[in-house]
């Protein structure tokens, strides 16, 4: 892939790419170098693909970043309650969505991941399925699981 490319995708991606890996790892530093890792690869590779399908094999890369990461590293916790945290994420939420964002980075990976990609970055199940390699039967049931415990978490 030509350097102009993987900088028009990082300009284009890079920002959804952090935030999905951030939700996945939990970790602002653990995402930072998991995308680098993913452009790093794409600068690597010769590869093409279309338009319409380029986010979303982003995701599926970021994704395999983070399990491969995960596997194989320490974890670095974010403090949901920095200042850093509060500018990243919280820019036009109200103290509502503050509280259900803050409750859903604090569930389990398996169900925070499928959550946050439905809801915060808009992808269907059919594609959730895709960039998790999971059935859609099973993203569903993630996702239903973990709106129940936000909803028993946030009750509290």
């Amino acid at each position: 892939m030509k350097n102009e490319d993987v900088v028009r995708l990082f300009d284009l991606y890079s920002n959804d790419l952090y935030k999905f890996a951030v939700s996945y790892l939990g970790s602002k530093h653990d995402a930072e170098d998991v995308i680098q890792e993913v452009f790093s690869k794409l600068l690597d590779k010769h590869m093409f693909f279309e338009n319409r399908n380029e986010r979303a094999y982003l995701m599926t890369m970021t994704a395999n970043k983070c399990k491969d990461h995960l596997k194989s590293s320490a974890r670095n916790d974010i403090d949901l309650d920095s200042e850093e945290w509060h500018l990243q994420y919280y820019d036009g939420f109200n103290e509502q969505n503050k509280a259900v964002f803050d409750e859903l980075m604090r569930l389990e990976e398996q169900f925070r991941v499928p959550i946050y990609l439905h809801y915060y970055a808009g992808y269907s199940y059919k594609e959730i399925s895709g960039i998790l390699k999971l059935s859609e039967s099973a993203v569903a049931v993630r996702i239903s699981r973990g709106k129940e415990r936000l909803r028993i978490r946030l009750e509290e």
